[in-house]
């Protein structure tokens, strides 16, 4: 039996459904709020949305970003999405991007990561060369022999595997045409930017807007 009042419930449930998903993509605007990159850049995993917060550790807003918003979001993250760090490499920022990469290699990332960022915001003039960060990665059982080891230069091109990794972000931080720190890539296809966004929470919904928009995307084509 057509019931007039359940019906129109529902037609106003739909409407305020659709309602809400055309703010969303009135509210967040390409070019104003996030900026489409000219050239997608590859993603580690096709099947899954990347995610990338670009960073240096001598940045105080970086520090807030990971301390007071990142821990949250990123504990709320889908299967399918894959979040992960990466060091701008801006001249003056390399050592710190050089570490990151030693702690990852010796596969103490995890726990060392807001230990570096903690000493460096601490005392920022005391963590400018890589010797400087011995006494660091000794807390953490890593050996200075160990340690400096992997800025020993080996192989055919007769670099370091740090200076691989260095190099390999430095070609993101190009390909992703960054300008400043702390900036999301969404999937290899968008930047989004503090002030683009209008603060850190911003940054988030925008993130959060594109990482739907990319899913939808791809289950579309997977199901053609």
């Amino acid at each position: 039996m057509f019931q007039p009042r359940i019906f129109s419930a529902v037609m106003i449930a739909f409407a305020l459904m659709f309602s809400s998903l055309g703010m969303a993509a009135e509210m967040w605007e390409k070019g104003r709020h996030y900026k489409e990159l000219p050239f997608p850049v590859k993603t580690r995993d096709a099947s899954k949305v990347e995610v990338v917060e670009m960073f240096w550790y001598g940045c105080p807003h970086c520090y807030e970003f990971n301390n007071d918003h990142l821990p949250q979001w990123e504990a709320g993250f889908a299967d399918d999405v894959d979040f992960r760090l990466m060091p701008a490499t801006f001249p003056g920022w390399v050592t710190h991007a050089e570490v990151f990469f030693a702690a990852e290699q010796l596969g103490k990332l995890k726990d060392m990561h807001q230990a570096l960022f903690d000493a460096i915001q601490a005392s920022p003039k005391k963590y400018q060369d890589r010797d400087d960060f011995v006494e660091i990665f000794a807390k953490f059982g890593v050996s200075e022999e160990d340690y400096m080891a992997l800025f020993e230069k080996s192989g055919f091109r007769k670099i370091s595997k740090i200076q691989e990794q260095v190099d390999k972000a430095d070609d993101r931080v190009k390909a992703y045409r960054l300008t400043g720190v702390p900036a999301l890539i969404v999937n290899g296809k968008y930047k989004i930017g503090v002030r683009d966004a209008g603060g850190f929470a911003n940054m988030i919904k925008v993130a959060n807007f594109l990482i739907a928009k990319e899913r939808n995307e791809m289950q579309g084509s997977a199901a053609k």
